[in-house]
């Protein structure tokens, strides 16, 4: 009796909108022809009962779930360890910027006796080295974080 209730059992809209998912899935997948899954979607949306819907997917595998904690995952990846190394490196990359900026060129000759020149920045900006290996470091690291995660269970 119990089963014969929930097979008359009416269903909403999101139910049809789930299982039209699970039809469009199926149809990407080829599990379904272009024109079996016409057909099916057509029924789907006019379906009224459980049952009816439950046919219609019977003969497709069952949906993956998707993980519940895929976001608790993604907010792991931007902990405070990779926060802190990326914020240690743009304070580094900063710094240099400044110090290629601000401190004057001595023109490169030890002796150099006149006054200070300051950089015109016409020349070499020698603080790009540092800056690349900063920023390599970081993508590293936010690459390991994201394959954790996943080994996880993300």
């Amino acid at each position: 009796m119990a089963d014969n209730s929930r097979q008359n059992m009416r269903v909403s809209d999101a139910d049809r909108a789930a299982t039209a998912q699970q039809l469009a899935d199926a149809l990407a997948e080829g599990r379904l022809t272009t024109a079996e899954a016409d057909e099916r979607l057509a029924a789907c949306w006019s379906a009224c009962h459980e049952h009816e819907l439950a046919d219609l997917t019977e003969d497709l595998p069952t949906p993956v779930p998707v993980p519940a904690n895929t976001a608790q995952v993604a907010r792991n990846v931007w902990s405070r360890p990779l926060l802190t190394h990326a914020a240690i490196a743009a304070l580094v990359s900063t710094l240099l910027i400044a110090r290629w900026a601000v401190v004057p060129d001595f023109a490169g000759r030890p002796g150099f006796a006149g006054p200070p020149q300051f950089v015109d920045h016409s020349g070499f900006f020698w603080p790009i080295f540092p800056i690349f290996w900063l920023a390599v470091s970081v993508v590293v690291h936010y690459g390991i974080r994201v394959r954790r995660g996943r080994q996880l269970g993300g």
